[in-house]
């Protein structure tokens, strides 16, 4: 607990920090790429599957991944679901980060930053993101509340200095309902859902580790520059999703899923968090020295997406249950490939995972990810579900680029 404080304390100076250098910008700009990326809240569960995961049903979430698992689901409910992730936790643990902060001086505050920044690697990447839901489920009607707290890394040189780190929070409303369809009685069924979704999406400008360091070197009033010096861009999208299972005796399903159809964010910018504040919320945080005036507005749209996939589930008992899942990601993109190119496409889009549940308490998951192998478990505990995945991500152009790993733990009550 001790070092889940520190390392809470590091990312709120990350956060809380010195007045910005350059105006926020769209995802257009290479810096801004991730913050155009359609939302999804962290789920552990299919991140310890590989990110498999269509056609699993049962769940609480599942119907976020997929509509259809809303046919038949029956009562779920889950207050609330809380998901902490870490990214490169082994390079911050061998980094020396941690012994640093936890001297409590000044100096160690910014030689502690100093190494916590400097495992950033070139490129894209992602530092932690905390997660919290809260989702309801009855008779084929789907209702779930999501927020999500992300800090996003850029780097364009080797150097730390080069490093930019963009926090950014999401929240969104979904609604979906899924019916069932008995076609060939005994033999086949189909699923049918969709959802509706409003997101709000807030960013703030990009810091430089520099910046960052400096901040906590001057002991500069933190909160203050973070609600009245740093710009945020900020806005909505209301997409839709659909998707729909084929199932088949002993437990075999095959699934589609179109998603983000309508995704279009309509943002504006505004010169700080407590501008935004007083002409969203109607209040500000403290008192609102904001010198700057509104940027401007911008749109930006990442496109629908069409995923397939085939999981195979049979009913062996209460004792030992097995779900074999494989999906292929925006299946429309490997369209027109042929040969080498084709072959790379699949391999890099496909998802592979497994998952025992034993005597109904203990889940042990593994899964395949672009070659990069994932792990995880889950244990239920009466009404105290807890889930916890090891992964891998690609952030780079091409497979081995920029591998980083990551932690998740989530901790749900009620329905698992």
């Amino acid at each position: 607990m001790k070092h889940i404080k520190l390392i809470s304390i590091a990312i709120a100076l990350i956060l809380l920090v010195a007045a910005p250098l350059v105006a926020v910008n769209s995802p257009s700009t290479a810096a801004y790429k991730q913050a155009g990326e359609t939302f999804m809240g962290t789920n552990t569960r299919v991140l310890s599957m590989g990110g498999a995961g269509l056609g699993v049903k049962g769940y609480y979430d599942s119907f976020l991944m997929n509509p259809a698992n809303l046919a038949g689901s029956g009562f779920k409910l889950s207050i609330p679901a809380i998901t902490f992730t870490l990214y490169s936790p082994k390079a911050i643990l061998e980094s020396g980060a941690i012994e640093e902060f936890e001297k409590g001086t000044t100096s160690g505050m910014v030689s502690g930053a100093q190494k916590f920044l400097g495992t950033i690697k070139k490129g894209y990447g992602d530092l932690m993101t905390t997660d919290a839901s809260v989702v309801f489920s009855l008779g084929g009607f789907g209702l779930a509340l999501e927020t999500q707290e992300r800090i996003m890394t850029y780097k364009t040189g080797s150097d730390m200095t080069s490093a930019n780190l963009i926090a950014q929070v999401s929240s969104a409303a979904t609604v979906g309902f899924g019916l069932n369809f008995n076609v060939v009685p005994d033999f086949m069924s189909i699923d049918v859902g969709v959802t509706g979704k409003a997101v709000y999406k807030l960013y703030l400008e990009k810091q430089t580790a520099s910046s960052i360091i400096n901040t906590i070197a001057n002991e500069e009033d933190l909160a203050e520059k973070f609600l009245n010096d740093v710009p945020i861009a900020a806005g909505y999208a209301l997409p839709l999703s659909a998707g729909v299972n084929i199932n088949f005796p002993f437990g075999l399903s095959l699934s589609t899923v179109a998603n983000n159809f309508n995704g279009k964010y309509s943002m504006e910018i505004f010169p700080s968090v407590n501008n935004w504040a007083d002409k969203v919320l109607g209040t500000t945080f403290g008192t609102d020295s904001t010198t700057g005036t509104d940027s401007g507005t911008f749109e930006f749209d990442s496109g629908w997406k069409l995923d397939a996939g085939i999981t195979w589930a049979p009913n062996l008992g209460s004792i030992i249950k097995p779900i074999i899942a494989v999906d292929v990601l925006d299946v429309m993109s490997l369209s027109g490939l042929e040969d080498d190119a084709l072959a790379r496409g699949f391999f890099n889009q496909t998802r592979l995972g497994a998952s025992v549940r034993l005597l109904s308490f203990l889940d042990v998951r593994y899964g395949i990810n672009k070659g990069y192998q994932s792990v995880g478990v889950g244990l239920d505990l009466l009404i105290f579900h807890i889930d916890a995945a090891y992964y891998q991500l690609e952030y780079g152009n091409d497979l081995g680029d920029k591998p980083i790993d990551a932690l998740s733990l989530r901790f749900s009550l009620l329905s698992r």
